[in-house]
C-alpha cells in the first residue's frame, strides 16, 4: 500500500466496516478470466478472531461452476463518502474522494448442513429488514447454496486517514 497513512491497521475497526457495509465484490478465477460479483453478506468473527463472510446464492450457475473448480476468492468491499474539493495555498485546485474500504483473499467452501445454512440464511435475512424472520421453510434451505469465507490477509483502507472508519 503506497500510501500507508491511510492503512487502517486495527483489526476491530477492519471488523466494524466489515459489519456496516451491505455488500462486497467476489472476484473469481474462471479458467484463467477474472470474473466478479456484487453480493449481500453476512460478517461472523470466527474463532481465530480472523473475519468470517457468508454468502448465498443459486446452487447451479456461472458462480457456482466457477466456485466448484476455484475456490480461491479476492473480497473487497467499499464506501463511497462522496468527492471533496481542495484549494491549496496560491489557489491550486485538485479534487479526492472521501471513503473506506475493507479487502482480503481465502478460500471459499460451502455449507452443506441444514441447520447451519438456516442459520446463516435467516441472520443474512435479518441484516435487511425491519421485522426480523424466525424461521425458514426447508425448500428454500434446500434450494439455495451458502459459502463460508475465512478472510486471510485482510487489508483496509480510508480517506482521510482515520481511526474509526465505520459508521
Amino acid at each position: 500500500m503506497r500510501r500507508t497513512d491511510r492503512k487502517i491497521k486495527d483489526p476491530n475497526t477492519i471488523w466494524a466496516i466489515l459489519r456496516s457495509l451491505p455488500a462486497g465484490h467476489l472476484a473469481m478465477n474462471d479458467a484463467g478470466k477474472p470474473y466478479g460479483v456484487t453480493m449481500n453478506y453476512l460478517a461472523e468473527p470466527g474463532p481465530d478472531g480472523s473475519a468470517v463472510l457468508y454468502f448465498h446464492g443459486a446452487k447451479e450457475g456461472r458462480k457456482a461452476e466457477i466456485l466448484a473448480r476455484d475456490p480461491h476468492v479476492y473480497f473487497f468491499a467499499e464506501r463511497d463518502d462522496g468527492a471533496k474539493e481542495i484549494v491549496r495555498p496560491g489557489g491550486m485546485r485538485s479534487v479526492t474522494d472521501l471513503y473506506v474500504s475493507v479487502a482480503g483473499e481465502g478460500t471459499m467452501e460451502q455449507v452443506c448442513e441444514p441447520e447451519e445454512k438456516r442459520r446463516i440464511l435467516i441472520a443474512l435475512a435479518n441484516r435487511f429488514v425491519e421485522s426480523p424472520f424466525e424461521s425458514l421453510p426447508d425448500a428454500v434451505v434446500e434450494m439455495t447454496a451458502v459459502w463460508r469465507l475465512v478472510l486471510k490477509k485482510t487489508t483496509g483502507k480510508s480517506n482521510p486517514p482515520c481511526q474509526d472508519a465505520a459508521r
